[in-house]
């Protein structure tokens, strides 16, 4: 009514209102229309006060709190209670337990026995806790001048009244225990139960008897001796790693200047390395550029000298044919080809003049000898321009310190090492670094070298290189010393890095296999190396490819510098200067591959000299010769092959079989009644015989 009126409601009729809407929850959807009204004068409590938003779900949470805290309050009271009553019978029930324990033992023993036992326990409560034993030694002082009893009335002490005495004091140290006990709460009973159940494993509850005092004693008496013994262990082992600490230190400070010179030297040689390897670094592809240079100018010559020759040997084969065919041609080919005769006869005309005055003519065939006459301009270009190469190589390191720059400036500052540290020399394999560090050194000593002609004679053991390096290092006085030297074996690693590279180099660009002078030089010098460095063996890398080069050379010559024509022999007579010379380059050749045997692998050799050359060229040039002429050239190619490919059951010999064939074939043409043809049968039967074959 209030509100319909427009009154502003106040609190109390806010609460009113709050009250309703709890009544209608309580008794469900129906709100009567008349309720009781309540006392206004009831004061309201802090929860009717308390500010609210009206909502429904804040009322029921504070009713809700208030019921649950009354009924935890309740169950608490209950329960503290309960732990009372609990600890009042457990007391109850102790005493009666105690006392019926005190009867049993007054039955059960005398008065001595229970003076003993008493006097046990209290040592051992004594020896367990000082408060204990005060506290026993207290009520027993009172128990005795209360139990002064006699059946006389004169006041001393009788056995049985000590017993009782006695029974009275242990009597008394359990209701003291007990009432100790008792005044305790439940809590501390119950956990004083707990521990004792816990540690009766560890430690006894009643009294000790002295025995196991004594092996208790015992135990720590031999445990704090062990103990005592292992400190003093101990102490002597500090004292003992002091004692070489201490020598350690005096022996540092006596090494310090020795180590501190050594590691002066080491950072010095280290930033001398440093500036060696720059200055190596830049100067290397200079002396690479030389190198290539040289080898290109060297390989130009002789390509020069070896293509004359072949084109000399076209323009003889195409002189035979158009004679043969009776052209005539003046066209500029002509011409030129004229100019090349007139250039080849002459320097054939010189040659035969240089025979006659060394009195060599009369052993010379034609085409033995090497067509590698050069006009004398050519010459002069082709040594100017190898002076000019030789003059750069030497201003290469002209700005070069001696120690970086040459070959003994450089071993005497790596020799200052191993003289001082050998050990940390060989850790640092140097013996393996020195034939790189001296390899562009000694390339460019040898840029222009070719042990392939005249000019290079000058044997390597006689350069100044090659003294310095044989010289380094030379301390060991023991041939175990020298075993275990680490630059034993600097000079063949020298020969097999720096010099047979440089071999291969000049026999693919500069060899020539026809020339017997080149060849001789070339076999000379690898017989010598490979006698003189016993690491240059089939298992060097460097010099197996050195042979492949060789074989590959070999292989190209015979297939392009070797032509024999065959001619009838009717026609045989009027061309036999160009067939004799023809057939006397093949030789040359065959002599030239069989100087290899002992240094080249002799079926290599073999499938050269008799499978390629022999039966390919050799036998059919002979098959179109005369007899005489015939057996002349088979003794002269038994005569050429090495002595070792001719022993019995040898592999040379059955390749033969065709040339044995040829033989027997032309010893059945020979009519042994005319005089000549017995010599020639005899020559042929000595031929045969050197091959091991039977002659017919």
């Amino acid at each position: 009514m209030c509100l319909e009126n427009g009154v502003i409601p106040d609190a109390a009729m806010i609460h009113a209102a709050r009250k309703r809407r709890q009544k209608a929850r309580e008794q469900g959807e129906f709100i009567p229309v008349e309720e009781p009204k309540e006392d206004k004068t009831k004061k309201r409590t802090v929860q009717e006060d308390g500010d609210g938003d009206g909502s429904d779900e804040d009322d029921d949470r504070i009713d809700m709190s208030a019921i649950t805290g009354a009924k935890e309050r309740e169950e608490r009271r209950e329960q503290f209670y309960a732990v009372q009553r609990e600890d009042s019978d457990a007391e109850d029930s102790d005493v009666e337990t105690k006392e019926w324990e005190n009867q049993q033992i007054r039955k059960g023993v005398t008065g001595a026995q229970l003076v003993s036992a008493q006097q046990e326990s209290v040592i051992s409560q004594y020896l367990i806790g000082g408060s204990f034993s005060q506290t026993f030694q207290n009520k027993s002082t009172l128990l005795l001048d209360d139990q002064r009893v006699g059946d006389d009335g004169t006041g001393e002490f009788r056995a049985l009244s000590t017993a009782a005495l006695l029974e009275k004091a242990y009597a008394a140290s359990s209701g003291i225990r007990l009432a100790g006990t008792g005044a305790g709460s439940k809590r501390t009973t119950n956990a004083s139960s707990n521990a004792g159940s816990k540690s009766s494993d560890t430690k006894p509850t009643g009294p000790r008897m002295p025995q196991q005092i004594l092996a208790q004693l015992t135990e720590r008496h031999r445990t704090t001796a062990e103990l005592n013994r292992k400190h003093d262990e101990d102490i002597e082992h500090i004292t003992q790693e002091v004692k070489l600490l201490q020598m350690d230190y005096r022996a540092c400070e006596q090494r310090a200047p020795v180590a501190a010179a050594k590691y002066r030297f080491y950072q010095e040689f280290r930033c001398y390395v440093s500036d060696l390897v720059e200055c190596l670094n830049e100067k290397v592809p200079l002396v690479a550029a030389l190198e290539q240079r040289a080898l290109a100018l060297m390989g130009k010559h002789s390509g020069m000298l070896i293509e004359r020759r072949r084109q000399d040997m076209r323009d003889q084969v195409k002189e035979v044919t158009d004679a043969n065919k009776m052209v005539k041609r003046a066209g500029p080919e002509d011409q030129e080809r004229v100019r090349r005769a007139a250039e080849r006869e002459g320097r054939r005309t010189r040659r035969r003049r240089d025979r006659e005055k060394n009195e060599t003519a009369e052993s010379h065939f034609d085409g033995m000898s090497s067509d590698d006459e050069i006009p004398d301009m050519d010459a002069a270009r082709y040594r100017s321009a190898l002076q000019a190469i030789e003059l750069e190589a030497r201003d290469i390191f002209a700005d070069a310190a001696e120690e970086y720059g040459e070959v003994g400036g450089i071993l005497e500052r790596f020799e200052q090492w191993r003289e001082h540290d050998l050990p940390a020399y060989s850790d640092a394999y140097v013996s393996l670094c020195l034939p790189k560090i001296l390899g562009p050194l000694i390339r460019l000593e040898h840029v222009c070298w070719n042990p392939l002609t005249m000019d290079a004679l000058v044997e390597l053991e006689n350069e100044k290189w090659y003294r310095t390096a044989a010289q380094y290092g030379c301390s060991a006085t023991t041939e175990a010393a020298l075993a275990a030297d680490p630059d034993v074996r600097l000079i063949p690693t020298l020969v097999e890095k720096i010099f047979l590279p440089k071999l291969t180099a000049l026999v693919e660009q500069y060899w020539d296999p026809l020339s017997t002078t080149q060849t001789f030089w070339l076999v000379r010098l690898l017989k010598r190396f490979v006698r003189d460095y016993p690491s240059l063996r089939s298992g060097c890398r460097p010099l197996r490819v050195l042979f492949q080069a060789i074989l590959d050379k070999l292989k190209q010559s015979i297939d392009n510098d070797v032509f024999i024509p065959i001619f009838p022999k009717q026609a045989q007579e009027a061309r036999s200067s160009f067939f004799q010379r023809q057939f006397c380059s093949g030789l040359k050749l065959l002599r030239n591959i069989t100087s290899w045997q002992g240094i080249l692998a002799d079926a290599a050799l073999k499938d050269l000299a008799i499978g390629s050359l022999l039966n390919r060229y050799l036998l059919n040039g002979m098959r179109v010769c005369s007899p005489v002429d015939a057996v002349g050239k088979a003794s002269t190619i038994v005569y050429t092959l090495p002595r070792v490919w001719l022993n019995p059951g040898a592999s040379v010999v059955q390749g033969m079989d065709q040339f044995v064939t040829m033989l027997r074939h032309l010893q059945s043409q020979l009519d042994p009644a005319l005089p000549p043809n017995g010599e020639l049968a005899e020559q042929i039967r000595k031929i045969l015989t050197s091959l091991h074959v039977a002659a017919t």
